[in-house]
């Protein structure tokens, strides 16, 4: 940075080659010129914004789901949320149109939960009867390996016409699980997604696996389907 108190050209503002002016207190002050841009705007980095705009966004209505999925990942984490932990390994799964700006998330690998806790099988997905969504459960897993008849299992349905989603529960040992939407979701396609949560109150080790449960431990994520509400 260089100063001066005269000027034969008068007192000067703004860039001049790559230099910047301005008169500070009476006195002519030059400085280089920085090129970084306090507001980028590069094609690459408004695809990254868009990317983390759309899963802030869509972690909104998921709210619910992600405290109980993602919970034990944020866990003795300072300052870290289950929101915190959707957003950073869901924001990959955003694709972004930069024809068009428009991003639309990866439905079928979106991640809601994670753990160890043994999974159901979810199939069979009907979207026939009046406002609701029923899906087959099917265990295969026992207590030797960590599946319990009380294991909760969470079934989401997410309407992204109406940016809402409803939550329905079941036990490991049900044969369906059924959730029941609002009508003003009738003629819009749902995103459906289970997982399971262990009902173990207190750290188990599986005695076939060898692997240590923790209360509140999910399963990893199962897409199940989508289909439109009647």
């Amino acid at each position: 940075m260089a100063k001066t108190n005269k000027n034969i050209l008068g007192d000067q503002s703004g860039k001049i080659g790559k230099v910047v002016g301005r008169v500070v207190n009476g006195v002519q002050v030059y400085s280089a010129y920085n090129s970084h841009n306090s507001n980028p705007r590069t094609s690459k980095q408004l695809a990254a914004r868009a990317r983390f705009k759309a899963v802030q966004q869509l972690a909104k209505p998921l709210n619910g789901i992600i405290n109980i999925g993602l919970r034990l990942a944020a866990s003795g984490k300072p300052m870290i949320s289950p929101t915190n932990i959707f957003t950073k390994r869901n924001t990959s799964l955003m694709q972004y149109d930069a024809s068009t700006g428009i991003v639309t998330p990866d439905y079928e690998h979106l991640i809601l939960s994670d753990g160890r806790t043994p999974e159901v099988v979810f199939s069979n997905a009907s979207f026939t009867e009046s406002q609701t969504v029923k899906v087959d459960i099917t265990s295969t897993l026992g207590e030797d390996f960590g599946g319990f008849d009380d294991d909760d299992v969470y079934l989401t349905v997410y309407c992204p016409g109406r940016d809402e989603c409803t939550i329905a529960t079941a036990k490991r040992s049900d044969t369906e699980i059924s959730a029941s939407v609002s009508p003003k979701w009738v003629g819009e396609t749902v995103y459906v997604w289970g997982f399971v949560k262990t009902s173990v109150e207190e750290d188990w080790r599986v005695e076939r696996t060898g692997i240590k449960l923790h209360p509140g431990e999910c399963s990893n994520t199962s897409y199940v389907a989508s289909g439109v509400i009647v």
